[in-house]
């Protein structure tokens, strides 16, 4: 099985994540979701874990990044949106537009977790750049993301807001503030094991 890994260029990580976070008026803890705005990645579950913290008196902030276009659903930005502004979580969700990769990382870097809550996820590439620094990572409960992580993150069902709302919660209070994390040493690692699977792979089937 050839097991993707991303290998990230240093001209990305010129970015002071403690720059960046203050640019975006960002609180030294909070939850990092930079995926695009398409169905099935979800969002509306972490509206609804949000809204469970706020009836709690816990104030999660989780900011967003990405597209904003899903041409097999349009509209579905503006619905999650809406119901962010219904439920009053204007200033616990924030969607910060499509931002330079070199901020997406140190966002990433910076930040208290990384979520990802699709519905449907093949071998995430947002999971294996949270993995190169060591970011800790709240996921949706699916094979793929067990098998990415090898057990090494938070799960939560799809369909389970109180779940994530519990994870977050958790994290949320944990003692500390900014952390700015770099890539882990075993990165190279990775990558020159994901190419040499690779290579073999293509390899054996050009010989079939």
């Amino acid at each position: 099985m050839v097991r993707f890994a991303t290998g990230l260029s240093p001209a990305f990580l010129t970015a002071n994540p403690a720059e960046i976070v203050a640019q975006y008026q960002l609180p030294e803890k909070y939850f990092y979701l930079p995926n695009q705005f398409y169905t099935h990645k979800n969002h509306q579950v972490v509206v609804d874990a949000l809204a469970i913290l706020a009836q709690r008196g816990v104030n999660a902030i989780v900011c967003a990044s990405g597209s904003t276009e899903d041409r097999r659903e349009r509209g579905y930005f503006d619905e999650i949106m809406a119901r962010v502004r219904s439920r009053g979580l204007e200033g616990r969700f924030r969607h910060l537009g499509i931002i330079p990769l070199s901020h997406v990382y140190a966002l990433l870097r910076a930040c208290t977790a990384l979520i990802n809550p699709s519905r449907s996820e093949g071998w995430s590439t947002t999971v294996e750049e949270a993995k190169s620094f060591g970011v800790p990572m709240i996921l949706s409960d699916l094979d793929v993301h067990r098998e990415q992580t090898a057990g090494a993150a938070s799960y939560f069902g799809t369909d389970d807001p109180v779940a994530l709302a519990n994870e977050l919660m958790r994290l949320s209070e944990d003692p500390g503030g900014l952390v700015i994390r770099n890539l882990l040493p075993n990165q190279d690692v990775r990558v020159a094991a994901f190419a040499a699977d690779f290579a073999k792979t293509v390899r054996l089937a050009t010989q079939a």
